[in-house]
């Protein structure tokens, strides 16, 4: 039986989303392995698109100087229709889970 979400923690909701990327990045890189060349239906899900903070086509991270402390931050996730498939199986687990 199914536990309701008021019962679960919102961390683990949002650890089960990251984990449900990571399911679609994997899946999205062995359709990217499947021989064919690049047709429609293979670009229609390997197609991304990157969110994050920094400049990954350059390498440069975000920099915070504090003068006596300096950061460099920066992350990226790139969505793709796999990964939806990925956050949605992963919820489905997490439905079950107590």
């Amino acid at each position: 039986m199914a536990v309701p979400l008021k019962e679960k923690r919102t961390s683990t909701l949002i650890l089960v989303i990251i984990v449900g990327v990571l399911i679609g990045a994997y899946l999205n890189a062995i359709v990217e392995m499947l021989p064919g060349g690049t047709n429609v239906v293979k670009t229609f899900f390997t197609w991304s698109f990157p969110f994050g903070v920094g400049d990954f086509v350059h390498n440069k991270a975000v920099l915070l100087d504090l003068n006596a402390i300096k950061f460099q931050i920066g992350f990226q996730i790139k969505f793709s229709l796999l990964s939806i498939i990925g956050i949605f199986i992963s919820l489905y687990f997490f439905r079950w889970y107590k």
